[in-house]
């Protein structure tokens, strides 16, 4: 017999079944494995053939269990439960004892792989709030299947830092935080599901643990003492050529060569982002003009509608044509004030706050039009001068 929290064996359900796959024609994805000795430590385990998570807890015990049942069942009946759990074998299921209730689950023969935190080979530790930090690259990274070169975060670990890179061809973001980090500097790709997975398990209180396990493999230990949380992650490593040195060319040319700096509010960015998807378009144009920061959207059959960024402006007067879509992405990775730099309309506009850095590239058309042409002071010529 096995007794256990209820509370806590929720949790850790919670956690490993986000990468099972209900109803997968691969029988394994779709289960949990429940590994227990009479030393008291329960592991819980998924495996979905990309990415492995195991969470461990302490239980009471006199027995060793080893068994896989249906992950999504199991979940749905101890979401069911209140007080202790108690687990045991009954010939082939295994028997959910609640404080009231009975259930039995049948028992899967298959074999999950079993992670172990003795197979880590460590690069880096950071705080969950630093890793977090370093996630919010993700809503760059593409989505598209024909660029799968650019469908995962790039982590680059050097002795003190942590860089994190993505990108979808369109748009790149790049974060930096400081860490205990590698004596030689390691990148790892991750693949935008399991960087999405870590996004959704790490919390700012955990401890993280980065390493390598194997060839091609990246092992993540999350850990918070106070919480009881004790998760494991592995995952296949992308053997990519990612264009890191490429995106930090772009990003360092943006901010060398802006001839246009604006600090600007982050709410009101979004704001005025919300006004031009109002008008059912994307199409943005910004402009700095006169040390005033004005945004438009194009013109559309609803209208078109127009505003003035609160900021300031220094340099000299610039435009460009923007996806709202793609400033709303990087203004969303920031909080408070915002620096956007300004090359031309044909060049990378640039957008960063503190250790957030992102690049946008223009929307290049002929048919665009100024949406603020009365700032154009109209000519006199001398003849209607000299009749004045």
């Amino acid at each position: 017999m096995i007794t256990l929290l209820r509370d806590l064996f929720q949790n850790a359900l919670n956690a490993v079944t986000r990468i099972s796959v209900k109803n997968s024609p691969v029988a394994a994805f779709a289960l949990v494995q429940l590994n227990v000795t009479t030393d008291g430590i329960l592991h819980l385990s998924c495996f979905n053939g990309e990415t492995a998570v195991r969470a461990t807890l302490n239980v009471d015990c006199n027995e060793d269990l080893a068994v896989c049942v249906d992950a999504a069942t199991l979940k749905a009946v101890v979401e069911t439960l209140t007080g202790p759990i108690r687990l045991h074998v009954d010939g082939t299921a295994l028997v959910i004892q609640g404080a009231s209730t009975r259930t039995s689950l049948r028992i899967v023969e298959e074999t999950l792989p079993m992670l172990d935190g003795h197979d880590l080979h460590p690069l880096a530790t950071c705080t969950g709030g630093t890793f977090r930090s370093l996630l919010r690259v993700l809503p760059f990274a593409s989505t598209d299947e024909s660029r799968a070169i650019l469908q995962v975060v790039h982590l680059l670990l050097e002795k003190t830092k942590a860089i994190a890179l993505a990108a979808d061809g369109f748009t790149a973001g790049e974060v930096t935080e400081a860490i205990e980090g590698p004596q030689e500097p390691v990148s790892i790709s991750l693949p935008l599901s399991s960087a999405r997975l870590l996004s959704s398990l790490i919390e700012d209180r955990d401890t993280v643990r980065m390493g390598t396990t194997g060839v091609n493999r990246a092992l993540f230990q999350i850990h918070n003492a106070e919480s009881s949380k004790a998760l494991m992650l592995a995952t296949v490593t992308v053997d990519g050529n990612f264009p890191a040195t490429q995106i930090q060319t772009l990003i360092g040319d943006a901010r060398t060569n802006a001839v246009a700096t604006l600090q600007v509010q982050q709410a009101s960015l979004l704001q005025s982002i919300r006004m031009v998807n109002a008008m059912g378009t994307q199409s943005t144009f910004l402009k700095v003009s006169s040390g005033a920061i004005r945004i438009a959207s194009a013109e559309t059959e609803t209208g078109q509608a127009r505003n003035i960024l609160e900021g300031t402006a220094d340099g000299q007067d610039a435009q460009a044509w923007l996806s709202a879509l793609y400033l709303k992405r990087a203004a969303e990775a920031i909080k408070g004030e915002l620096t956007l730099r300004i090359t031309s309309h044909t060049k990378p506009l640039m957008i960063e706050a503190g250790n957030f850095s992102s690049v946008i590239m223009p929307m290049i058309s002929d048919g665009f039009k100024d949406p603020f042409p009365e700032e154009e002071a109209i000519a006199i010529s001398l003849p209607d001068m000299a009749m004045a």
